[in-house]
């Protein structure tokens, strides 16, 4: 086991649960009643992160927050659809991660941008009593990642060095924010593939939770 680390990170959407490719089925579902179209290597981009900058797309594609914002309201009753069955959503090796995390006392946080309600809600889903030592969302009064600043509030509110956590991540704004704030990192590919830059910020990599327990079994 890594002495070092003490605390694990969790982000959520694409991470633990397999909400991030329902939210694209949702979305273009949603420009598709309106007769709209939005490119998905664009919306990709948006993932990870709860702050963009949707200026960039106003000339093309003007409607593209009123199609966002339909499919935030729409995103629950979708969810209750898909993902009826406890545990359905989770991503492969979750509850075998968590019984190990906490058969050798880690601390666990859940650090997302998705508001602590829909935390919250999913993790009630997972089909087994997952506790969280603690929640955070970018969406109270933190900078949404690149920003190292949720990661960081994890580690201040744990009573923890940041050196001493590792960070679950799927996107490219979860694992950057990791880097920010000189924390381990592991990426667990998801919707959105890295780029030879985006590999730099990258510690570890793992195809699935499970795995992350090799990470910390290793001396």
């Amino acid at each position: 086991m890594m002495e070092t680390i003490n605390t694990v990170i969790f982000d959520m959407d694409g991470l633990m649960f397999d909400t991030e490719t329902l939210y694209i089925d949702v979305f273009e579902d949603i420009c598709k009643k309106h007769d709209h179209y939005f490119p998905r290597e664009y919306l990709l981009g948006m993932l990870g992160t709860s702050y963009f900058d949707y200026s960039i797309y106003h000339k093309d594609y003007p409607w593209l927050e009123d199609m966002l914002e339909i499919a935030d309201d729409e995103f629950v009753s979708y969810y209750e659809k898909r993902f009826a069955i406890p545990g359905s959503a989770n991503k492969y090796g979750l509850k075998e991660l968590y019984d190990y995390l906490k058969a050798h006392n880690y601390s666990i946080c859940i650090a997302s941008s998705s508001s602590v309600t829909h935390i919250k809600r999913l993790v009630n889903n997972c089909g087994f009593d997952f506790r969280a030592d603690l929640m955070l969302s970018s969406q109270d009064e933190y900078a949404s990642k690149p920003a190292p600043d949720l990661f960081l509030a994890c580690a201040k509110k744990m009573g923890v060095k940041p050196e001493n956590c590792i960070v679950l991540e799927d996107s490219k704004n979860g694992i950057r924010a990791a880097y920010n704030a000189n924390m381990k990192r592991v990426w667990i590919p998801d919707q959105v593939q890295f780029n030879d830059e985006d590999m730099k910020y990258v510690q570890y990599q793992c195809e699935n939770l499970k795995r992350v327990i090799d990470i910390l079994e290793a001396k």
